[in-house]
């Protein structure tokens, strides 16, 4: 990551990545993404096409992933949505507003990469967040309001095609009511830290295979049968303990004390 980035994810508790994928890329992606979708099996995108396998480990995106989450990440589901005026939108929320026992203004548990396949125009159901909130206390007040687009502060992050834009979990976020007449699709990624949970679909032996010819994949998708439960395997990338650097204690010295967020002391 730039120093530029840093501050941005940092102070502001998103990262937008103009032009992530190229147009050959885009154009192979969306087409796999219209298949899965022909099909209702946008929910099923890793058995889909390998294309989505390697997104996960994207050239450009992964390692911002990386440089934010440390080395032990995983990858703990990925989906797509196809948007038309039909859809529903999705209020505001925290995903790791559930996850007790951690101070998420200060901690990186779970991370969100949205990839946009088609242009956002100003009536579609975009993504919109509240900047810098996942700096917010862990109960804040919630502003009495009786629509997501009354939300103070909010921004609607309006992507163009092949951009993506990487988002905090503890940062208040919300997807608008999509008026547009146009579809607009997203791929979704989530990454955890490997001792979390994963909600991935059953992975087919044709998959599982795939996934096992390339050493990192595997280790996101949890399927090293050799691999220790706290450890995460990446190879490839510098080492790293996360953005910022911090402190945690492990479980065998709660209440005595914190150490470096190294491999072994990145425990709670």
């Amino acid at each position: 990551m730039t120093e530029q980035q840093q501050i941005d994810y940092e102070g502001q508790g998103f990262l937008v990545v103009e032009d992530a994928l190229g147009a050959d890329e885009l154009e192979t992606i969306s087409a796999a993404f219209d298949a899965a979708s022909s099909v209702d099996a946008l929910e099923d995108l890793p058995n889909r096409d390998d294309c989505f396998l390697h997104l996960a480990e994207h050239p450009i995106l992964f390692p911002l992933v990386h440089g934010i989450m440390s080395d032990d990440l995983a990858l703990r589901s990925l989906g797509g949505l196809s948007l038309t005026p039909i859809n529903a939108a999705n209020g505001w929320h925290r995903p790791v507003a559930s996850m007790l026992g951690v101070h998420h203004p200060a901690s990186n548990m779970y991370v969100q990469l949205f990839i946009s396949l088609d242009d956002c125009p100003a009536d579609s159901g975009c993504i919109a967040v509240v900047p810098a909130s996942h700096r917010f206390k862990a109960d804040p007040l919630f502003p009495d309001i009786n629509s997501i687009e009354e939300m103070p502060h909010h921004l609607p992050l309006r992507l163009r095609a092949g951009s993506a834009v990487i988002l905090h979990g503890n940062l208040w976020r919300a997807r608008l009511h999509h008026r547009a007449a146009a579809t607009l699709r997203l791929l979704e990624y989530a990454y955890v830290h490997c001792w979390m949970r994963q909600a991935l679909p059953d992975l087919s032996p044709q998959t599982r295979d795939a996934i096992a010819a390339t050493g990192n994949l595997a280790s996101l998708f949890g399927i090293q049968s050799d691999r220790r439960y706290w450890d995460g395997e990446l190879t490839g990338y510098p080492s790293s303990i996360g953005l910022p650097k911090r402190a945690y204690s492990p479980l065998s010295g709660v209440g005595y004390g914190t150490q470096p967020n190294t491999r072994m002391g990145n425990r709670s």
